[in-house]
């Protein structure tokens, strides 16, 4: 500010070098709060588009075809099926429940109350006949059957993707 009398020639600019003008200052709060706007609202179109597959693998190594001895039904409980081989060939069927995707039990030997072998699921009851078929609800649909193929090692192959029909057997 200059002093009472003095002429604007004389003013002193060397006191006004540090400061910041108000146009800077308030052109980088403009930015600022832009930034703040605009920064979560790409965060939030950026999530609608996830980048993480949260299933599994679809094709599963299952061990050799010898390892699996005729008219019997394997449980693989990590990979949530059975593996059945009967006189025709190999099979897969699901283990996963149809009502609420839970992981149903071995199959068991026929009982007073059902005539067949059976798996029960867990959670709510539900049972199912070697056949995949819905003995007791609340599933509404039968367990699903996978292709099975050999490999090129020599091992079987199960493609959880693939769902065929009961009658589709691996002949070995």
């Amino acid at each position: 500010m200059p002093k009472p009398g003095s002429s604007p020639e004389s003013i002193d600019n060397s006191s006004d070098k540090g400061r910041i003008s108000r146009r800077v200052l308030l052109g980088t709060g403009w930015c600022g709060f832009l930034l703040s706007i605009v920064g979560p609202a790409l965060a939030n179109i950026r999530f609608l588009f996830p980048n993480v597959v949260y299933e599994g693998p679809t094709l599963l190594k299952v061990g050799r075809p010898e390892d699996y001895a005729s008219g019997t039904i394997t449980f693989l409980d990590e990979q949530r099926l059975f593996i059945m081989r009967d006189p025709e060939g190999l099979r897969a069927l699901s283990a996963i429940c149809t009502h609420l995707r839970c992981t149903t039990g071995p199959f068991m030997p026929p009982t007073a109350e059902w005539k067949e072998d059976h798996s029960r699921c867990p959670c709510h009851g539900s049972i199912f006949a070697k056949d995949g078929r819905v003995l007791q609800g609340p599933a509404p649909r039968p367990l699903e059957f996978y292709r099975v193929s050999l490999a090129p090692d020599g091992r079987l192959v199960v493609d959880t993707a693939a769902v065929v029909d009961k009658g589709d057997v691996l002949k070995v």
